[in-house]
């Protein structure tokens, strides 16, 4: 019996091989078989929770300022080009993506199904030949109709004979094999969907509920949802927080008060906003919330912006923790970068200082260096260097290394310290050369050096940029370089050269800040050749037929595979799985195939999220028909008629104010951000209430800010005060509506002199310098995309021109 247990068990561990029928058919031979396991071993509930509780759950990208989002997708060579003739990896038309039921009796079927007459459609189809795509529709049409047991025998079949849609056939025959009751062969099925497949979760979940409702074996039911938990935490995530719950059920049943108490104390802490919370909280009861529960809760808390309730709860629990104890370690890194997001810097520095002296855990200490690094910049710039110095001596291989030399540079700079700094960025850039700070530190050796007036030196330094290779070499990176190599090559006297490189800037990069910077010099400098630029942005050459596309190695990769087919089927969950693939290292053919397929398919949600990702890693201007229609889905008109209306009302061009709340919240009315901006325009709820007050407008609760048509009149009615403000110089408007007007008005003072595309690389806030140049590129994106005739041009030393942002 134990040897039988063991093989069944077997069963429950994800995508292993088929057991044989008859092996499983003599399985289930007395539902008191699993109190006769002899291997000594049980699946331990407190244990589950307990590594639960022992991850820190407090996200990384708390870390940084800017907390930024990894990319979607990163692009890099799949095959080495060949000299000639085109030779395709894996050529793609258009027909390939068409449906299985496109035309004849094949269409009638489909249809009939669509409309829910599955008799008819499995009759029809019987009659055609038997290939992969009707043999899957026939046996979906036996399932709706309730014809279990042949559904299960050619869904099982199907599993075997189609590769790319394995795990869904695998899913679905679980399903049949369970309406006929027949539990050993539906778990066979659900055990063997993928852990990565689509359906994994519900195959888990379906395990654990046989082996709940019908065997009674509460053990291997845990077993079952065990792969679920042990994902990385998701806050809130529904499936995650519902595996809990029912774990807390199967311990009660079990006798196992200890890990029902842990299980429920996972919901609390882990999702606490989660519709199971609640129950989770009942069934708490009067028992006691550990500390390390508390800790994690916090850190959630944390993750999710909550950060006064983070505070609070830690306020109550650090009195009683004290340093270098795990826990305590964790609680006060937690509370340091709690005040950090609050920009309380004096105290956020009080909380870490401690941590970094005493704790010794390699996973958080680094990170309590990077940001008391960046608190003590604000406050103690000094004391500031010494603690990156540390970071990247202690820890070089850890990713914050070249990031804690870059800054420890900066810092320097700030103070005056240029050989100190410059010996900092050169061993950065000797260390760390695919890093994604190269770029940055050799800009800042040629800012160096054009200030000091090495043109030799600075024009060496942009040229290393534009030759890096991997994460250090990107879109923005390069077209920054050459802009600046044309302002020396200018300065320099070789105007033929600047104007060449202007020129290739202002068509390539021209929906980005350097673009702009480079068609408003030109029009400056030479009009004739910012004409031909814009004649190209108002009407992109070339036809806009896209086919053929060369897939290179995604053709080969799972999810492409069943999301190709499932597009051909016709079936839902196509574009999960399309954007399932692994997206690291792909050809940028690749991605526009990827875009080119979701957008074609209706998919435009996907296709934008796709879109976005290409023009991050270094798409061309919109100057060529395909491009533009990437750059459509990536520069959407959500939200403008509200935009249009209330941005006109305050005396804002909608095309900025449509750039700003893409950039600010990428649409999404609901966003929330580390430190409590609101809604689509990111409003301070501080903020939001002064303007409010002044407009005359009633806004009863913070609540009300996720209502977009009052974030977006607010949103709008600041920026144009901030307009005004700054004598309608748009580009010190969108920095004081990220750092604050008088940020703004300090920077002014310590550059009065430099000119606008200097200012804004002065800019001493990481956070902010980019913004700007986000906004304001994305706001001549939506002027090129939608309304060409009105290009706006930068004025350099001529205050009467239209002017985006010129001093």
């Amino acid at each position: 019996m134990a040897e039988e247990y063991a093989t069944l068990r077997g069963i429950l561990r994800p995508a292993g091989p088929l057991m044989s029928w008859p092996l499983l058919v003599a399985l289930w031979v007395t539902p008191a078989w699993a109190e006769q396991r002899t291997d000594g071993k049980k699946e331990d509930i407190s244990s589950l929770a307990e590594d639960a509780s022992s991850r820190h759950q407090l996200n990384p990208l708390l870390d940084s300022e800017s907390e930024e989002e990894p990319p979607d997708f990163t692009t890099g060579p799949e095959e080495p080009p060949v000299e000639g003739e085109r030779r395709w990896v894996h050529r793609f038309e258009r027909s390939d993506f068409a449906s299985y039921f496109a035309e004849g009796e094949l269409a009638k079927a489909k249809a009939a199904y669509d409309r829910h007459r599955y008799r008819t459609a499995r009759r029809m189809l019987e009659e055609q030949e038997a290939t992969l795509p009707v043999r899957y529709l026939r046996a979906m049409s036996a399932a709706r109709l309730g014809q279990w047991a042949t559904a299960a025998e050619e869904l099982s079949s199907l599993a075997e004979d189609w590769p790319a849609l394995r795990d869904y056939c695998h899913y679905e025959a679980a399903r049949a094999y369970e309406k006929q009751r027949q539990w050993t062969e539906a778990l066979q099925h659900y055990a063997a969907v993928a852990p990565d497949a689509r359906h994994f979760d519900e195959a888990r979940f379906g395990m654990a509920h046989i082996l709940e409702k019908r065997k009674q074996d509460y053990a291997a039911a845990v077993e079952a949802l065990t792969p679920i938990i042990q994902q990385p935490n998701k806050p809130n995530d529904p499936v995650q927080a519902e595996a809990w719950l029912t774990i807390a059920r199967l311990a009660r049943y079990q006798a196992d008060y200890n890990g029902e108490h842990r299980a429920h104390l996972a919901v609390w802490a882990l999702h606490p906003f989660s519709k199971q919370a609640s129950k989770a909280v009942a069934g708490l009861r009067d028992l006691p919330y550990v500390p390390k529960w508390k800790v994690a809760r916090a850190e959630t808390l944390l993750s999710l912006h909550h950060n006064h309730d983070a505070l609070a709860l830690l306020e109550r629990l650090l009195p009683r923790m004290e340093l270098p104890d795990p826990l305590a370690c964790r609680a006060h890194f937690a509370y340091g970068t709690a005040l950090r997001k609050e920009r309380q810097h004096s105290r956020a520095i009080r909380a870490l200082r401690p941590v970094v002296e005493h704790c010794t855990d390699a996973a958080l200490r680094p990170r309590a260096l990077y940001v008391l690094g960046y608190s003590e910049s604000v406050m103690e710039p000094e004391a500031s260097i010494a603690t990156y110095l540390k970071l990247a001596e202690e820890y070089p291989a850890h990713q914050y290394g070249d990031d804690a030399l870059f800054y420890a540079a900066h810092e320097s700079l700030e103070r005056g310290d240029t050989p100190a700094a410059m010996g900092h960025l050169d061993r950065l850039i000797a260390r760390y050369p695919d890093g994604n700070f190269a770029a940055e530190a050799l800009f800042q050796r040629f800012w160096v050096h054009r200030a000091e007036g090495n043109h030799g030196a600075a024009m060496e330094a942009l040229t290393r940029i534009e030759a890096l290779e991997g994460k250090g070499s990107t879109h923005q990176s390069v077209q920054r370089a050459r802009y600046w190599r044309a302002r020396v090559l200018t300065s320099l006297g070789r105007q033929e050269e600047a104007l060449k490189l202007m020129e290739q800037v202002a068509s390539e990069g021209a929906a980005n800040w350097y673009g702009l910077l480079a068609r408003s010099r030109l029009a400056h400098e030479n009009p004739e050749r910012a004409r031909r630029i814009t004649e190209k942005l108002r009407a992109p050459a070339g036809p806009v037929e896209v086919w053929p596309l060369d897939a290179g190695r995604l053709a080969q990769e799972p999810h492409f595979l069943t999301g190709v087919e499932l597009l051909r089927l016709e079936e839902r969950g196509a574009a999960t799985e399309l954007l399932s693939v692994d997206r690291k290292g792909r050809s940028e053919e690749s991605i526009r195939l990827l875009f080119h397929l979701l957008e074609e398919s209706g998919y435009n949600g996907s296709a934008r999220r796709v879109a976005r990702a290409l023009l991050r890693e270094g798409l061309a201007g919109p100057t060529e028909a395909e491009a533009r229609l990437i750059y459509e889905a990536a520069y959407p008109h959500a939200f403008r008629n509200l935009v249009v209306r209330h941005s006109r009302a305050a005396r804002v061009n909608p095309d900025l104010m449509q750039a700003l709340i893409r950039e600010e919240s990428a649409f999404n009315p609901r966003a929330r951000s580390p430190t409590g901006a609101l809604g689509l325009a990111q409003l301070m709820p501080q903020t939001a209430f002064a303007v409010a007050r002044q407009l005359n407008v009633p806004l009863a609760t913070t609540a009300a800010l996720l209502e977009p048509r009052k974030n977006i009149r607010l949103g709008s009615a600041y920026l144009g005060s901030l307009q005004r403000r700054f004598s309608g110089n748009l580009a010190y408007a969108v920095a004081s509506y990220n750092a604050g007007p008088h940020a703004v008005s300090r920077w002014l003072a310590r550059f009065p002199d430099a000119e606008l595309d200097e200012w804004v690389e002065q800019i001493p806030f990481e956070e902010t310098r980019d913004y700007v140049k986000r906004v304001l590129g994305s706001a001549v994106a939506y002027q090129i995309l939608y309304d060409p005739d009105s290009l706006t041009t930068l004025a350099f030393g001529d205050p009467d021109s239209k002017n985006l942002g010129s001093r």
